[in-house]
């Protein structure tokens, strides 16, 4: 599992798209407000400047080598994708990586609401 993947657990399907949806959907126990994952980051109490550098593409390699070694990078990735985090590096991504995470989501979304289209029109 690469940081870029969305959670989510292995469980057998009935069908090919419920095990599609599986995939491109995040499982993670939190909501917006409610970040006890935060308590046993890799981060707490470093310099928040190591997360938010002036220039995130030339200067984040720090604070993802800090992510890479977190026990809870994905439910923070999670959170910054969840509620749009516009700035810094949260779970080892930058929000060049984040918007590229969301678009790959949305376009699986579409590619399954098709899926699920066709199957219904077969199905007649």
């Amino acid at each position: 599992m690469s940081i870029s993947d969305p959670i989510h657990t292995t469980v057998s399907h009935s069908s090919r798209a419920d095990a599609f949806t599986d995939v491109f959907q995040s499982s993670l126990p939190f909501a917006p407000g409610l970040k006890g994952w935060e308590q046993t980051a890799a981060c707490r109490g470093i310099d928040a400047s190591i997360f938010f550098p002036d220039d995130e593409d030339d200067n984040a390699e720090l604070a993802k080598k800090i992510c890479r070694g977190c026990s809870v990078a994905m439910p923070c990735l999670e959170y910054a994708i969840t509620v749009r985090e516009k700035e810094g590096v949260w779970g080892g991504a930058t929000q060049r990586e984040r918007r590229s995470i969301i678009r790959r989501r949305r376009r699986a979304a579409a590619r399954q609401r098709a899926l699920n289209e066709t199957e219904t029109t077969n199905e007649r």
